[in-house]
Order: structure tokens, then C-alpha cells, then sequence
């Protein structure tokens, strides 16, 4: 096999994070990459989501081969420490050696890589390999509307690898199904007294709130609303705006919340502060040592908010819908089965909207929480939408794909994969559902807390996957 520099996958993810591409601000960088396969004389398909196929034809010798379908999304996560519009600002890319992460925002390797990867695989005309179609989707982040929306007929290829995965030596062979609620509660405001405050909970690690639902970290959102309905017992506590999480599929690890509360009442308001916080940190000791709770003051006298008995109902809604594992696998010992995580909450002209990511490895638990979610709503008196759905991906016994990959593997690290399923939702359960014959399995390299400012990127593992990627699309079926 030809040695294949590394290199020129680093350069192509760094010219990726120079594009901002936020899920649903993909326009600039879906260009780029027609623009990219265009400059080479590849050819390729933009479709109306703006979803991007390029296709490589099969290299001397391969043309018997079956045609594989590389595929990621070109969409990321897009959240910085201190607020900054991510539409405006590139990923600032730093590289201690070890790990490449970003300076202050997310870094986008899920899922910058598996698109740096297709590339260099378009760029180079050394690489041996059958004929590819590489898929890139929109907005995976925010309910796979790319994969949702593409045309099956434009792909030629049922053997899928998927490149969406963060642990190297691990073939995902099947996921969650899942479901997006949005809540909306409405923002009636009245005249206000009373001094405005602003209690902030922070320094939650958050995370993927598949892959980490079952760690047991705060989840923000929740916990501020605790604290606001326990607050509520010692003084009238009136919500002006709420704000807290990133995206609904993340475990949000900090939200702010701005009050009205009596004049009267701003020591002993303080005062339940410290010692909610207190309570807090000894009940998420070892699973979220750094989250903190304050409250400030603006300064300024409250001129409109929520009456007293709308934000106790609002903070009583937050608390009564469930939230974290729900249920946990009764055949993949340590697999949670259903969960749900309130990841986002907003406040608008007129309304605070609440989103929900819903998971399960059984379609009709999905639809049975789903139901549960609407009905706690409801008796609250919360209007839902779904905005989104996505199916489960089963588990294919008889896998020529799947077996190719392991022989490839182990003749590479000389040791076995491991294979699993795993508690999140993947674009493979929704191209599954679409293309008769779908078979696939998800790899990638080592990446740690994605969805975060922490995120990192292991520099070792991006090689190794690589050249197993490369060695995989030189194997010829035997």
C-alpha cells in the first residue's frame, strides 16, 4: 500500500474551520465544496437542502467492486465560552501535538474530519480504491434534515461507512431512533416591582446527550428551575428571561436566568443561593464537581416579568417533564434503552420556547415518551410541536461490509474491533429506512467531549483511522 501523507487531511480540516458552518449557516461551506469538486473536474450533485454528493469513479482494477458510500455532515455544534456570533468567526485551530481543539469555541471535528477525509480521498488520484460516492449532509446536528430530505435515487452505493463516530477500534452497527418536541410557553407580562437579579448556574460539563445521558451530569436547564421553584417558597420570584443549552441534542451545562424579586427579600434571596448550591455540588459530586450558582444584581428596578404564579408554573413544567435515562437495555448489558434531554431553552417576544431530544432503541418507546412529554405539557398548559423524527438503526446479522472492515482491522492492529450499538441517533438509521440493501457501519477517531468548548481532537488517532481507510478501500472482496 502506498503511504498516504497525513498531511493533506489536517490542511483540509484547517481550510473547514476557516468557514464558519453552524448547523443552518451551511450555505458558505456547502459552496465551498462544490466549488471544490468542481475545480477538479468531479463530478457532483448540490442538491436543494444543499446536501453534496461527488462521485469517483473506480480506479484500475476495482471496477468490479461494490460501490461505497463514504459519508458525514458538514454541520457542526457551534458554541463558544463567551458568546461570540459563531456565523461571523472561523474555528481558531490549535494543536498542542497531542490533541487539535479550538481557542474558545467548539472545534467542529464532529464531523469537520469525515469531510477532510473525503478530500484528501477526491484529491488524490494515487489512492486505489472502487467507485465512491461521498456524501455530505446539512444539518445533522439539528434532526438530520440533509439525510432526511436527500433523494436516494442520487446514490449509486448501499455499502455505507459512515464516518460520524469518536472512539477509534469501534464499528457502530446500529443506534437510537429518536425524536425533537418543542414546547412553547407563553410570555404574558405584566407590570413589575421589585429589584432585578440575575442567577446564573454554570460549570456543568455537559456533552452529547446520547453518548453522555448516562453520566449522570446537571443538566442546567433543569436545575435552574429547581432552584427558582424552591426559591419561590421563601419569596415572590418573577421570571423576566430565561436562557440556557446550545442545541438539543447537547447536555446543557450552564444557563442564566434574569428575575424580579423584592427589595426585601435580596439577603435571604442570597442567602438560599449559597446554600442550594451546597446542596447541588453534594449531589452531583463525582459526576459534575465544578458547577457553581450566583446571583447579581443589574442594579435596576424589574419594569415588566411574569407574574409570580406564571413563573412558578413555568419553573414547575421544567421540573415535572421528565428528563435523563429513562430506561436502560434489557439485552446489551450497560446500554441505555430510552432517554430524553431538555437541551435548550429561549426566551422570545411573546414566548419561551423549550426544546427536547428523545431517544430510544425501540420505536414505540420513542412514541411512548413522546406521548408523555405532550401530556405533562398539556396538563401545564404548554402547546408542542414535533419538529422532527428519525428511525432507529438495526442491528444486520449478515453484513459483508461489516466483515470486510474486521478482517481489514485486525490484520492492521492485530487485535479484534469492538461492535456495538449505541444510545444516539445516526444518519445511517434514516438512510437505512431509504435504500433497499443498506449496509453500513460507523467509524472515526478518538474525540473527547464534542458539542463543548472542551472538544479535542486526538492528532494520533486522526492517522491511524485514516490509513485504515485507506487500506480498507485497497481490499478487494474475497
Amino acid at each position: 500500500m502506498k503511504k498516504i501523507d497525513t498531511q493533506k487531511v489536517f490542511a483540509y480540516f484547517e481550510e473547514l474551520c476557516g468557514i464558519p458552518h453552524g448547523s443552518y449557516d451551511i450555505d458558505r461551506i456547502s459552496d465551498h465544496l462544490a466549488a471544490f469538486a468542481e475545480e477538479r473536474g468531479l463530478k457532483y450533485v448540490q442538491d436543494e437542502l444543499k446536501n453534496i454528493i461527488i462521485y469517483l469513479d473506480a480506479t484500475p482494477g476495482y471496477e468490479d467492486e461494490p460501490v461505497h458510500v463514504l459519508q458525514g455532515h458538514m454541520d457542526m455544534v457551534a458554541v463558544s465560552v463567551d458568546g461570540r456570533d459563531m456565523k461571523k468567526i472561523p474555528v481558531k485551530l490549535m494543536n498542542d501535538g497531542e490533541y487539535l481543539y479550538a481557542d474558545g469555541t467548539s472545534l467542529g471535528g464532529d464531523d469537520g474530519i469525515a469531510v477532510a477525509y473525503m478530500m484528501a480521498i477526491a484529491d488524490d488520484e494515487s489512492i486505489a480504491h472502487p467507485a465512491l460516492d461521498l456524501l455530505i449532509t446539512v444539518n445533522e446536528e439539528v434532526g438530520m434534515d440533509g439525510a432526511i430530505g436527500l433523494d436516494p435515487s442520487l446514490l449509486r452505493g448501499r455499502r455505507f461507512v459512515n464516518l460520524d463516530s469518536e472512539d477509534e477500534g469501534i464499528f457502530t452497527t446500529g443506534c437510537a431512533g429518536g425524536v425533537r418536541v418543542v414546547a412553547t410557553f407563553d410570555r404574558n407580562e405584566i407590570k413589575a416591582e421589585g429589584k432585578e437579579a440575575v442567577i446564573r448556574l454554570s460549570g456543568g460539563l455537559g456533552g452529547h446527550s446520547g453518548q453522555m445521558i448516562n453520566k449522570g451530569r446537571i443538566n442546567a436547564c433543569v436545575s435552574l428551575a429547581r432552584v427558582l421553584y424552591e426559591l419561590g417558597r421563601i419569596c415572590e420570584v418573577r421570571i423576566i428571561s430565561f436562557e440556557g443549552g446550545t442545541a438539543a441534542n447537547a447536555i446543557p451545562g450552564e444557563a442564566e436566568v434574569s428575575v424580579a424579586i423584592p427589595a426585601d427579600k435580596a439577603s435571604e434571596a442570597g442567602a438560599f443561593i449559597r446554600e442550594i448550591e451546597k446542596t447541588l455540588k453534594h449531589e452531583y459530586h463525582g459526576k459534575d464537581d465544578d458547577i457553581s450558582i450566583d446571583i447579581s444584581y443589574t442594579g435596576r428596578t424589574a419594569d415588566k416579568a411574569l407574574s409570580a404564579a406564571d413563573s412558578r408554573k413555568l419553573a414547575a413544567f421544567m421540573i415535572a417533564e421528565p428528563d435523563g435515562v429513562q430506561a436502560m437495555s434489557g439485552v446489551v448489558e450497560g446500554l441505555v434503552e430510552t432517554s430524553l434531554n431538555m437541551g435548550v431553552i429561549r426566551t422570545e417576544e411573546n414566548k419561551f420556547t423549550l426544546q427536547y431530544e428523545l431517544r430510544s432503541m425501540i420505536g414505540s418507546c420513542v412514541e411512548k415518551l413522546k406521548d408523555k412529554v405532550i401530556l405533562t405539557a398539556d396538563a401545564f398548559g404548554v402547546t408542542t410541536e414535533v419538529s422532527s423524527s428519525y428511525p432507529e438503526w438495526e442491528y444486520r446479522e449478515d453484513s459483508p461490509l461489516r466483515t470486510k472492515m474486521v478482517r481489514v482491522f485486525r490484520d492492521m492492529y492485530g487485535k479484534e474491533p469492538v461492535i456495538e450499538v449505541i444510545h444516539a441517533g445516526l444518519e445511517c438509521g434514516v438512510l437505512a429506512k431509504k435504500l433497499e440493501g443498506f449496509d453500513g457501519v460507523s467509524i472515526g477517531p478518538d474525540m473527547k467531549d464534542i458539542h463543548t468548548t472542551n472538544e479535542k481532537l486526538s492528532v494520533k488517532s486522526v492517522k491511524s483511522v485514516w490509513e485504515y481507510l485507506i487500506r480498507l478501500l485497497e481490499t478487494k472482496d474475497q
